[in-house]
């Protein structure tokens, strides 16, 4: 199980390494082009949608790779039917978020011009499909097809932004537009792979799937609901309390500190369908400790230097400008490294099949989270935000180890503390570095 586990990750991990960068990089070309106000602004226009797709999906997406690996309805039925959760979650989101711009968008997004709201609801369908689709490639585990098509949306974008917004100054309008032209070119490609690896598609609502789905999703939905607000909160309450200048100098801080979850994310994004597709509980119990020792670990090691070097990493490829973003970051990178570790154990929660018990600690955490943020952000500023999210990142994590230790069957100090099945851990993963790179020599 390790040997497959590592393969799978390995690829992965290069795959989000990549893509991380891109990410940052993006970062980087827009705050230089548009300075800390015009990051601000643009950060909380693409918001917007980000909060209604989280909203819009149900949890579809993890019901499409649980019941791919439970193998009750086939991958074709399952493709089709996601195509009409597609087209129903896309006209409703839209219009959700016509009725807010319209009626709310002054109080909401104080600062922001409607028309940049307006324009970025274009990416909403696109993003939506691109979820729901990719997530039949998690089912089917086809991780190599669907890094690719990752890798090849956030190529898209980068080229994209390097060309309207650096290369030609565009603005942030352009800027906007640009996730939802990379979306769209990705969703094509995404559309002809994932069909062909399903063996197909039946374009016929299929009752028991759409009910099925529907049911196990809102388990999961509340918790994925909570988890987005958890920490995507603060920026609402920053521009409500502060402004788009602080915001913007905020997400630098918070995009940093959350390129450390690429390795959590890699993990996760094979645990889940392993878990959900796993009989042996003996391998579970395991399993996925050793997973979480392990990703902690490098994640606080990737943390620190992150710490050490953030002055530096802020000033060189942001500017002066962005200074007020190293204490908020330094701050958070000791609560995101949590955030990884709570990554591992509730995809193990979710992949039994008890998605609930996530949302319910999800659920108490976003509430500690909004009322520290109300309490500290007039008090401290964006310093306070940071903190804020700590305070939570913390209790989410502490909460979520005795909870899973509990489902299963581990004890605490199993779950935490090195053991001899980590060393063969890191031989079978060195082992599969080195032949991974003797198959891309072979291959060129």
């Amino acid at each position: 199980m390790i040997g497959v586990f590592t393969k799978n990750t390995l690829i992965t991990f290069v795959t989000r390494v990549l893509t991380a960068v891109f990410g940052i990089i993006i970062t980087i070309i827009i705050a230089r082009a548009l300075g800390a106000e015009g990051q601000g602004i643009y950060s909380l226009a693409v918001l917007l949608p980000n909060t209604l797709f989280t909203f819009a999906l149900f949890g579809i997406n993890t019901s499409t790779i649980f019941y791919i690996g439970k193998k009750k309805y086939s991958p074709p039925e399952i493709f089709g039917n996601n195509i009409f959760f597609t087209l129903f979650f896309s006209l409703l989101s839209v219009l959700v978020g016509l009725v807010i711009i319209y009626f709310f968008g002054g109080k909401i997004f104080p600062g922001v011009e409607k028309s940049y709201l307006f324009l970025a609801l274009s990416v909403l369908p696109f993003n939506i499909f691109f979820i729901l689709i990719s997530s039949v490639l998690l089912g089917l585990q086809k991780i190599k097809k669907y890094n690719f098509i990752a890798f090849f949306q956030s190529f898209l974008y980068l080229s994209l932004i390097a060309a309207l917004v650096l290369a030609l100054r565009l603005g942030i309008g352009a800027a906007i537009l640009v996730q939802t032209i990379s979306y769209l070119l990705a969703s094509l490609v995404l559309f002809f792979v994932a069909k062909k690896e399903s063996g197909g598609m039946v374009l016929k609502l299929n009752k028991g799937y759409v009910k099925d789905a529907t049911s196990y999703g809102l388990k999961n939905y509340l918790s994925w609901v909570l988890y987005f607000l958890h920490y995507r909160i603060n920026m609402f309450l920053i521009n409500i309390f502060l402004n788009p200048i602080a915001v913007g100098v905020y997400f630098i801080a918070v995009r940093l500190a959350e390129s450390i979850w690429l390795i959590s994310q890699s993990v996760t994004t094979v645990l889940f369908p392993k878990v959900s597709s796993e009989n042996n509980e003996k391998n579970l119990k395991e399993f996925t400790p050793l997973v979480f020792r392990n990703v902690l670990f490098v994640t606080f090691f990737v943390a620190f230097l992150l710490f050490v070097l953030s002055h530096w990493l802020i000033v060189f490829f942001y500017s002066n400008e962005f200074l007020g973003s190293v204490l908020p970051l330094q701050i958070l990178l000791f609560g995101t490294p949590l955030i990884a570790g709570w990554q591992v154990l509730a995809n193990d929660i979710g992949g039994r099949g008890k998605p609930m018990i996530n949302t319910y600690i999800s659920g108490f955490s976003v509430i500690l989270n909004i009322t520290a943020n109300i309490f500290l952000i007039p008090k401290l500023g964006i310093t306070g935000a940071a903190l804020a999210t700590d305070i939570s990142y913390s209790a989410l994590f502490l909460i979520t180890i005795f909870v899973y230790a509990k489902i299963s069957q581990n004890k605490i100090k199993e779950i935490i503390l090195p053991r001899q099945i980590d060393y063969r851990f890191y031989k079978s993963f060195l082992l599969s570095f080195k032949n991974f790179k003797k198959i891309r020599v072979n291959e060129k």
